[in-house]
């Protein structure tokens, strides 16, 4: 029986393959083919990120510097979820305003058992679902002709390009960390006495923040 590859670019290194972790199992139901891609390409990476950031940022720094980086993590996900909603509403508003039904049906509709391994992870899902709803009033205003092709493929296309960007981003966010506890583990940020460990270890949780490191006196 032929095995999966692994898709180096959903691995984080922080995040062992063996390691036993737990998880929640949800089945979802995605209805768009470009909703089925998202989820193709983006979850894994981002849910793996997601639990590496949950998870590394507690071992550099302080908990109130973990703290910083998971508000920007949250606000950029509550973020596009917002936006999502609030397109998708637009596009109701304007199918309704032209008498069009959306309750439109799917050829390749997939439910998929989607693993659940951390608190945010479920918010990432939570953008795909949404947007696979808002594609459903997309696809009845094209398929209705009220929207032309380029205007279909342009909205289609400049909204997988966000989500999957968030998920590019929040993946970077996590490599730096696991990059940091890396060195933090190995020493290589002592120097030879071993006096500027402490301050050098506040710098790379700063770094993983988005912050500059601050300056020696």
């Amino acid at each position: 029986m032929a095995q999966r590859q692994r898709n180096d670019s959903t691995h984080i290194p922080s995040v062992r393959q063996d390691n036993s972790r737990p998880y929640l199992t949800q089945k979802t139901l995605l209805n768009s083919l470009h909703a089925q891609q998202i989820f193709d390409r983006g979850y894994e990476m981002c849910a793996n990120a997601l639990f590496s950031l949950s998870v590394v940022l507690r071992f550099i720094g302080s908990e109130e510097q973990a703290q910083e980086v998971d508000a920007l993590v949250d606000t950029q996900i509550d973020q596009t979820l917002e936006e999502i909603r609030k397109e998708s509403l637009r596009l109701k508003e304007v199918a309704e305003g032209n008498g069009i039904e959306t309750a439109i049906g799917y050829t390749s509709a997939k439910t998929i058992d989607v693993q659940i391994t951390s608190p945010r992870a479920i918010k990432y899902l939570a953008i795909i679902r949404e947007f696979d709803a808002m594609m459903a009033h997309l696809d009845a205003l094209w398929l209705s002709c009220v929207i032309t092709d380029s205007q279909y493929a342009r909205g289609v296309y400049e909204w997988k390009r966000r989500i999957l960007r968030l998920a590019g981003q929040i993946r970077q966010l996590a490599t730096r960390a696991v990059l940091a506890a890396r060195r933090k583990e190995t020493g290589e940020m002592a120097d030879e006495s071993g006096t500027a460990r402490v301050g050098q270890d506040r710098d790379l949780a700063a770094e993983v923040a988005g912050k500059n490191p601050p300056e020696d006196d």
